[in-house]
């Protein structure tokens, strides 16, 4: 319930932006595709420990939600 009034209310910022003030979101825009850029080197460098932690992560998560479903 809480995961859809936070989308709600992005929803509702961004579409205000869009309608009133365009160009601060492609200001916005701009600087995201800057920081996702220095996040995806980043991966790139220490792709073996992001992987590894990845994959650890989805075991986990498989475990969790068979253990959830057994009840």
């Amino acid at each position: 319930m809480n995961w859809m009034v936070v989308l709600g209310a992005i929803a509702l910022i961004f579409g205000g932006l869009l309608v009133v003030s365009p160009n601060s979101l492609l200001k916005i825009s701009e600087g995201l595709n800057r920081m996702v850029t220095r996040i995806d080197e980043q991966v790139l460098k220490y792709r073996l420990g992001v992987g590894i932690a990845l994959i650890i992560s989805a075991v986990f998560l498989f475990m969790y939600a068979y253990m959830l479903g057994k009840r």
